[in-house]
């Protein structure tokens, strides 16, 4: 009998170290996934574009390049240093876009569903004056997605923002330093594309 007793003690401990039965102490007990939630129309368009993570925007505010589609026919009046530099970039003009990601609800009052939607939508960008000196055209107006959807404009997320920026108003700044630091236009090295990029990379 002494020799049964530290066997059976052995054989319980073993299987309860092998059991699948969760118990209290099993911290994954009771947990689950929170669903996303569904996106509107607005915002499964905005989802769809180039490089957008998981084609799923989340709450907050996000920026995409804006390319608009070369187009010659355009160029009539413009300088010709502006058109060796939508030559080169194969493109008519680049902006950035920013687009706010909010939270809203729909349904009859007792039965509200949450669910996001697309809240404001807002570009900057950069224009050239007559002395070929680079100056802010739009810092924060309105961006019309419509328009851009019909002009063929191609969006390219960047990243999404929420560090030190998480307004509108915060990208106008550094918008301008740029414009302050890129006095003289160049059609290869400093222009509406370098504008972009140079700007989203100091946005956080």
């Amino acid at each position: 009998m002494q020799i049964i007793k530290p066997l059976f003690a052995l054989f319980c401990a073993q299987l309860a170290i092998a059991s699948p039965i969760a118990t209290n102490e099993d911290p994954s007990v009771g947990l689950t996934e929170r669903a996303p939630l569904p996106p509107s129309d607005a915002l499964k368009k905005w989802n769809d574009e180039k490089d957008v993570p998981g084609n799923a925007l989340t709450e907050g505010l996000h920026i995409f390049k804006a390319k608009y589609p070369r187009d010659e026919v355009k160029d009539q009046g413009l300088s010709d240093l502006l058109k060796e530099a939508r030559n080169f970039l194969d493109a008519n003009h680049y902006v950035l876009v920013s687009v706010e990601v909010k939270q809203k609800e729909r349904g009859p009052p007792k039965k509200k569903e949450k669910y996001l939607d697309v809240g404001d939508v807002k570009f900057f960008d950069i224009a050239v004056d007559k002395d070929n000196k680079v100056k802010s055209n739009k810092e924060g107006a309105t961006y019309n997605s419509a328009k851009a959807e019909q002009d063929k404009v191609e969006h390219q997320y960047l990243k999404k923002l929420g560090g030190k920026i998480k307004k509108f108003s915060q990208i106008t700044p550094v918008a301008k330093q740029y414009v302050s630091e890129h006095e003289t236009y160049e059609p290869k090295t400093n222009n509406c594309m370098t504008f972009v990029d140079e700007v989203a990379k100091d946005l956080s």
